[in-house]
């Protein structure tokens, strides 16, 4: 759980801030700041991680509790609010604030397929593993191949 989830959140960030630096970057507010008020302030905009930093940390985290067809719900309550909080926050244009959210949810679904996957191969791993503990006869270590 640990590589997916929190070392990829501040990639979901960048991701994030590149797509506003392509798609609207005379409009948005997207740049880093110059103050030096923390070593993730110094590379990326305080305001994207104070406003988005929980949102995706949350959904991550949501990714791997529930995993299966509640992911979609999952995505859709990350995706509603995203373009609204781009126009609030960054100032960026309504049609373009939806570009950058459909594009972003596009990178969310690889992440959800990709946290899918790993759940999935983890619960198959557990599945034979204990398998092979309740198939042993009492008394009888277990033997990994």
């Amino acid at each position: 759980m640990d590589d997916v989830y929190t070392g990829n959140i501040f990639i979901d960030l960048i991701v994030l801030l590149v797509l506003m630096f392509a798609f609207a970057r005379h409009e948005a507010d997207w740049e880093p700041t110059t103050a030096r008020s923390g070593i993730y302030f110094d590379y990326l905009n305080p305001k994207a991680i104070l406003v988005f930093l929980p949102q995706f940390a949350l959904c991550r985290l949501l990714f791997y509790w529930f995993w299966g067809f509640s992911q979609i719900l999952i995505l859709l309550l990350f995706f509603l609010p995203l373009a609204p909080l781009l126009h609030r926050f960054f100032y960026v244009p309504w049609r373009k604030a939806f570009l950058i959210a459909g594009c972003f949810l596009g990178y969310m679904i690889f992440i959800a397929l990709a946290i899918y996957r790993e759940r999935e191969s983890d619960q198959k791993d557990f599945s034979t593993e204990l398998e092979k503990v309740l198939d042993r006869p009492p008394g009888k270590p277990v033997r990994s191949p």
